[in-house]
């Protein structure tokens, strides 16, 4: 039997390439001929190293670059590994209605782009880690031929003896924290040193990733440099802890249970991982709650893992994941889903299948690649480094960017179950924007939030309330922003987005208008420049909120609002000062404390500090020296100094 495959990149570190690594290896080892199929592009060298590594040298394995459809589809069973690849399946199939494909759902279902077609008329079965994504899966895609079985798990090996640490913690993960949530561990770290007597704690990290500065940042800001290590030599005894909140399995936390240590995890918010790992005596569940984890964590650093509960757990992980059968097993439960299989709909197979199809902003962004090119060749360089020719260019390239853009974004239909919070372009996330989307979130539960960002403080910030960020500036930001039907702001929305005619724009403002503000400026020209900008903006504003009859009038005036003969103005109060009125408990001031100040300390006074925002740019918010004031104060007395979003550069100079 042949045996074809298709990932996306094979070399690559990860859980993916280690599942089709192991994959491959236990067809061969039944006598079958795999031909891979790599969608990245590879060399030689890079065969010769996976060979090498994984002892995979083997006559009946070829690996090719994927260029052709006719070669992808002579074979008796194709798997294709990752879902944004499924839609080859139609070709194969017009191909070659023989062959029968599997798709393999490696990532949690919660990261499936809704946008992608996963073409289930030409899959013949679908495999997925757990009985609960099974499940989910059918019902979400009315898709029956699926059936679940784990990753091959061969290359762990496990270790009779149990494995005890006192202080070591280790993480292994890409350094991606959208989709890892690392910075909780790091925090949950910063809860237990600043607030019990454990202070010899050791977290190691170990990855690569966007989010390596952050982690950095974080840890230099917490002042935990004796405390966690990034990209340091692990240790051999360790708890592993995981915070994502979605996976279908974790080879680390396998891999980790295998060796004989403990991990602490989170259950993810799907509950698959308590599903696949709720059985075994070495692992134990996080909750997401500084205060509880922080004692669980703890408990575990002070009790031993037994050797009676390591037995059980070897003979659990033996009958789990260890199979000698597997490519047999798998091959077996797929025929057996495939029977449930809906009919194909026939199609013809188009000769020319471009396997890489680029939309017109694509073909665009490769001109400008070519161009940077080009005026790098001698007989070139003096004509396209010339200025004129270069801002003749620069103009072209971005109007017919943004002619093309907007193409895009007017086929973008807005939906009712979509929501768009904007604050401060993203620079934080407050106000009356914040508020208005966690009631949303308690009233409407069944609505999608997406939330602005500018960085990735910001998307901590964010996820902690159960929101997903949108970093602010961005493709997806032009996309989602209006795929959603109803959007609150408490600042111009961004001119690049436009507005679709059944969107709702709410606007909140910011602050109170104590100072004069556009149309009120004295300075003519000043308020004529800024007129003229702010007009279009605010038109497009459907509703404003405002916190009172002054606040109305007062708006009314700065933003000449009479120009704006839809505008709703709705004097229903500030939706922030309502959690100010309603949590004044000592509970919440702990929270509070917690949140930010890592602390408790009931008889802390605090002086809030919150400096307007000056157009010009300066160095220092006052000349009030602060460090000075607080010696002329009580001891219990701290102040607190709250910039404005524009002016968050000047952090560091009072932190």
């Amino acid at each position: 039997m042949n045996i074809n495959i298709l990932g996306f990149n094979i070399f690559a570190k990860g859980g993916t390439s280690r599942s089709n690594i192991n994959l491959i290896k236990s067809f061969l080892k039944q006598g079958y001929t795999v031909n891979y199929f790599n969608n990245l592009d590879f060399d030689q060298d890079a065969i010769t190293r996976l060979f090498i590594h994984e002892n995979i040298d083997n006559e009946n394995l070829n690996i090719y670059k994927f260029r052709d459809i006719k070669l992808l589809s002579k074979c008796d069973v194709l798997i294709i590994t990752r879902e944004d690849l499924f839609h080859y399946a139609k070709d194969v199939k017009a191909i070659n209605k023989s062959t029968k494909v599997i798709g393999e759902i490696h990532g949690p279902m919660e990261y499936i782009d809704d946008s992608i077609d996963l073409c289930l008329e030409a899959i013949d079965g679908v495999r997925v880690s757990t009985e609960g994504i099974k499940q989910r899966f059918i019902c979400k895609y009315n898709y029956k031929s699926v059936f679940n079985k784990y990753v091959n798990a061969e290359h762990i090996k496990i270790n009779k003896e149990p494995i005890n640490t006192k202080r070591n913690l280790l993480i292994k993960a890409r350094f991606e924290d959208g989709i890892k949530d690392i910075s909780y561990v790091i925090k949950l770290v910063n809860y237990i040193i600043k607030n019990t007597e454990r202070d010899d704690i050791q977290l190691y990290i170990v990855g690569y990733g966007p989010s390596e500065a952050l982690y950095k940042n974080l840890v230099n800001y917490y002042n935990l440099q004796d405390n966690i290590h990034i990209n340091e030599k692990e240790p051999l005894n360790y708890i592993y802890i995981s915070s994502s909140p979605y996976e279908t399995l974790g080879y680390s936390i396998l891999e980790t249970l295998a060796r004989g240590n403990r991990a602490l995890i989170y259950p993810g918010n799907d509950d698959v991982l308590k599903e696949v790992y709720d059985k075994y005596y070495g692992i134990q569940f996080l909750e997401k709650n500084l205060s509880r984890d922080s004692k669980l964590l703890l408990s575990m650093l002070n009790n031993k893992y037994s050797k009676e509960n390591r037995l059980t757990d070897v003979e659990v992980l033996n009958t789990e994941f260890l199979d000698s059968e597997y490519s047999n097993q798998y091959l077996k439960q797929f025929k057996k889903a495939s029977q449930n299989k809906r009919p194909l709909v026939p199609t013809k197979y188009k000769k020319r299948v471009r396997l890489q199809p680029k939309n017109k902003i694509e073909k665009l962004d490769s001109g400008r690649v070519l161009y940077k090119d080009l005026k790098e060749k001698p007989f070139l360089s003096k004509v396209l480094k010339n200025n004129i020719f270069f801002e003749g260019f620069k103009k072209y390239y971005n109007n017919r960017k943004e002619r093309l853009s907007k193409k895009i974004l007017d086929n973008i239909e807005p939906k009712e179950s979509n929501v768009f919070i904007e604050s401060f372009h993203g620079n934080n996330f407050s106000g009356d924007p914040k508020y208005i989307a966690l009631s949303i979130q308690k009233n409407y539960p069944q609505k999608n939030i997406f939330v602005s960002s500018a960085n990735s403080l910001v998307d901590i910030e964010i996820r902690n309330y159960g929101f997903k960020p949108i970093r602010f500036g961005t493709e997806e930001y032009k996309n989602k922003f209006r795929q959603c039907k109803y959007v609150f702001m408490n600042s111009n929305s961004w001119d690049k987005v436009y507005k679709h005619t059944d969107q709702v724009f709410v606007q909140t403002w910011h602050g109170f208008p104590l100072k004069k503000m556009v149309n009120d400026l004295g300075d003519e020209k000043e308020r004529k420049d800024q007129l003229k900008q702010f007009r279009p903006r605010m038109k497009k504003w459907d509703y404003l909120l405002t916190s009172s009859k002054m606040n109305t009038m007062l708006l009314e005036s700065a933003f000449n609002l009479k120009d704006n003969e839809n505008l709703q103005i709705l004097d229903y109060g500030a939706p922030r000062n309502e959690y100010l009125l309603n949590q004044v408990t000592k509970e919440e001031r702990k929270k509070l404390q917690r949140k930010y100040l890592f602390t408790t300390n009931e008889d802390k006074k605090y002086i809030l500090f919150c400096p307007t925002w000056r157009k010009k740019e300066r160095e220092n918010l006052t000349s009030i020296d602060l460090v000075k004031l607080l010696e002329y104060l009580p001891k219990e007395y701290e102040i607190i100094v709250k910039l404005h979003p524009n002016e968050g550069m000047l952090r560091s100079k009072y932190n």
